[in-house]
């Protein structure tokens, strides 16, 4: 056991800066929104009304409805964020598959390979989650310039209490060694399966079934939510049960989304007029849950980008109420521009690491295809083509989840043209984003590709 423990840092050496840092950079954005947001959320709280106090014009009477707004995009952008740093903790441990399965085949019991793994991807996560918190701080004080309409937030009131920061970090830590441990799975079970990348891809047909599921409830919720639970606490039970089920929703979009690159790619696999797209599609196919991930972030962004258009219905209007609608809508257009600024960055990360990674993952592969003489050309193809079927999949699921949220909850009159010039724009920069982080790892793969052995 004692020389087991001692080759344990060997076989756990690090494959190479860049494939290192990928996960603590994942880390360290998701621990930093996590905290901005909670921050955020956290100081619309603040201004409410004493109780018992009554506000029906100025600042203190859209207050109440903007703290609802910050909840939801606090559980539209929260989920998010803790997912980028559950990909991370796989993609830590991707990285370490081979050396586990190693250790198992030396003599290495379950409980040791799994405590050697957990505590690896625990140590980046702390790494990360003490670099997010820095990064939380830095980026604070010029979120206080923001115009949300009411009186401007000072630092402090931005920034989480003190004792809460250790949490945050403690928080991503349990995370990353939680996802570890479900993701061991494979070494544990099978070493030699591991080392062999033989794997048998399964994704039922549940995950449709449970999507459907919610989006059946919160249909009929809105339709009967308002008369059963409209008047229990001054609606504010609706609210809470609505919000829940929009938080749902959106995160069952990443419960479909495996599903549907799955079955999409298999069909695609069969019928593809070109070796490259037949490649891409078989990729896809083989290993659907990240084909999803590189793409996950994409979605959300664009489920925020829809929910933008709502904003378009928030003019001012004439009359007593003419300023606090002024304020009301700069507040709805600056919490939206923002929400959706942070999703694409959740984004950019997501897709930036994912792609990167898969590089790096598929080396020996590129490597190998070069040699047996696939052009270059031939393989940035193939990723195109690999990141493509999930990017159009990505881009109906959110399209289709926007207009259900937004058409249940505003009821068909949120119609703008303007407000779908808005939409489209952000698709566009929202594809722009996934072109992006694909061409950020071009260059790795003519470098694998002619790397000499």
């Amino acid at each position: 056991m004692n020389a087991l423990l001692a080759s344990a840092p060997l076989l756990l050496r690090r494959r190479g800066a860049l494939a290192d840092v990928l996960p603590v950079i994942a880390f360290a954005v998701a621990t930093a929104i996590t905290g901005t947001v909670l921050g955020g959320a956290a100081a619309f709280v603040g201004r409410l009304p004493a109780d018992g106090e009554v506000a029906f014009e100025g600042e203190a009477s859209l207050i109440p409805f903007l703290v609802s707004c910050a909840m939801v995009a606090s559980v539209l952008l929260i989920p998010s964020a803790v997912g980028l740093g559950g990909s991370a903790a796989r993609l830590s441990l991707a990285r370490r598959e081979q050396d586990l399965a190693s250790i198992r085949l030396v003599g290495g019991t379950a409980g040791q390979v799994g405590a050697v793994a957990v505590l690896d991807v625990a140590a980046q996560a702390l790494l990360g989650g003490l670099l997010g918190v820095v990064l939380h701080l830095v980026v604070t004080p010029p979120l206080t310039a923001l115009d949300f309409g009411i009186a401007p937030f000072t630092t402090a009131d931005l920034l989480m209490p003190w004792w809460a920061y250790p949490l945050l970090v403690i928080g991503m830590v349990l995370l990353a060694a939680g996802s570890a441990a479900v993701s061991l799975t494979a070494v544990v079970l099978s070493p030699l399966g591991v080392a062999r990348d033989s794997r048998t891809v399964r994704m039922s047909v549940l995950r449709l079934g449970i999507w459907a599921a919610l989006i059946l409830g919160f249909l009929v919720f809105m339709q009967v939510g308002g008369m059963i639970f409209g008047g229990v606490a001054d609606g504010l039970l609706f609210l809470g049960i609505m919000i829940v089920f929009i938080g749902a929703v959106v995160a069952g979009v990443n419960v479909v989304g495996p599903f549907l690159v799955w079955g999409v790619a298999l069909l695609v696999a069969r019928t593809a007029p070109t070796p490259s797209l037949m490649v891409g599609a078989r990729r896809l196919a083989a290993d659907p849950k990240a084909g999803w991930r590189a793409v996950s972030g994409i979605t959300f962004a664009l489920v925020i980008a829809g929910f933008l258009t709502t904003l378009a219905t928030l003019t001012p209007a004439d009359g007593a109420r003419a300023v606090e609608d002024r304020m009301m809508a700069t507040a709805m257009s600056t919490g939206g521009l923002l929400t959706l600024g942070i999703a694409a960055v959740l984004a950019a990360v997501g897709t930036g690491v994912t792609q990167t990674a898969r590089v790096i993952d598929q080396a020996p592969v590129l490597r190998a295809q070069h040699i047996a003489g696939a052009e270059v050309g031939q393989l940035h193809r193939a990723r195109i083509a690999e990141i493509t079927l999930p990017v159009l999949l990505s881009s109906v699921l959110a399209t289709f989840t926007a207009l259900l949220v937004v058409l249940s909850v505003l009821g068909s009159g949120a119609a703008d043209p303007s407000a779908a010039v808005r939409y489209l724009v952000s698709v566009a920069g929202a594809y722009a984003l996934v072109i992006l982080a694909v061409l950020v790892a071009s260059p790795l793969v003519r470098r694998y590709a002619m790397r000499t052995a």
